[in-house]
Formats: structure tokens, sequence, C-alpha cells
């Protein structure tokens, strides 16, 4: 029997998570969605700067067009950032994130003006002419807390209950 390999099965939390997985235009893509997946959880500006704030990899010279995701990375914080209200991180300001020839999402003169008229700035500044796969909304009042911290949460104030009961009686 051949040795079984530690799959690592968790999805990147970070822009630089998505890059340093990257060994392939393909599974950047994977991993860009994965990220989108795990994003829907941020609930508060401050894990979004926490999960865009170091500058990924470069990937230009770790596969063929690498370049293109380099670029889609940086338009895809931009944009993130931008509609939630937060300043996006230096390193999306590069020029190394601008591509010297246009790269359009889908192939096609037809589909091509469509995108020429419908591509947001943050892509169409680096030479990106694509769609957004998501947009990220950030809700109003308190961040989200996962069940595991509202149990610990419960358990303490039972305690005090508890402690103040017993104080009383």
């Amino acid at each position: 029997m051949g040795k079984i390999r530690n799959l690592r099965l968790s999805r990147p939390q970070t822009a630089r998570a998505v890059a340093r997985r990257a060994a392939s235009v393909e599974e950047f893509g994977l991993n860009l969605r994965d990220w989108f997946h795990e994003l829907r959880r941020v609930s508060t500006r401050a894990q979004l700067q926490e999960a865009v704030k170091v500058r990924p990899p470069r990937l230009a010279r770790r596969f063929p067009q690498g370049d293109v995701a380099d670029a889609f990375l940086a338009s895809q914080v931009e944009f993130l950032c931008r509609r939630a209200d937060v300043r996006p991180p230096r390193w999306t300001r590069d020029p190394a994130y601008v591509l010297d020839q246009p790269w359009f999402s889908t192939p096609g003169p037809r589909l091509r003006t469509h995108l020429l008229l419908d591509t947001p700035d943050e892509f169409r500044n680096r030479n990106v002419f694509t769609t957004p796969e998501f947009v990220l909304k950030i809700r109003r009042g308190r961040p989200r807390v996962s069940l595991a911290v509202k149990r610990v949460k419960a358990r303490l104030r039972q305690q005090r209950f508890r402690q103040r009961r017993a104080a009383l009686g």
C-alpha cells in the first residue's frame, strides 16, 4: 500500500492563502470561490480588513496566466473593500497588478461589449474585464459568533445566576 498524504480540507481564510495554495489558474479559481464562501461569514469591517491586509505572493512567475490571477485578486479585494466602506490595503495600489493587455472573462465580441460597459472600475483599472462573482454585505449590529462561543457565554451566565441564588438563600 502507498502512503496516505495529509490533505488540507480547510478553505482559505485570507487573500494571501488563496494565492499561496494555487499552483495553476484552475486551482486559483477553486481557492477563490472557497474564499468567497468563507467571506460570507464576515460580519464586520475589521474581519474583512484582517482577511485582505497581507500582500499575497505573486502568481505571475508560478504558472501561465498568473499575471491575470494577480490582477484579478487585487481587483476583487479592492472591489470588496470599497463596497464595505473599508480602505483597500496598500498592496492593491501596486502597478504590478495591472495587466499590459486587456483580459476578458468571456470570449466573443458581443459579450466583450457588455463587459466593457458593465465592468466595475476596480477591475477596469487593471485591464480585467469581468463581472464580480461575489459582493460582500456588511450588516449592522453585533458581529456573528459561533455556536461554541454562544455555549460558553450561556454556561458562564448560568454559573453567575447560580452563584447569586446561592448567596441569597
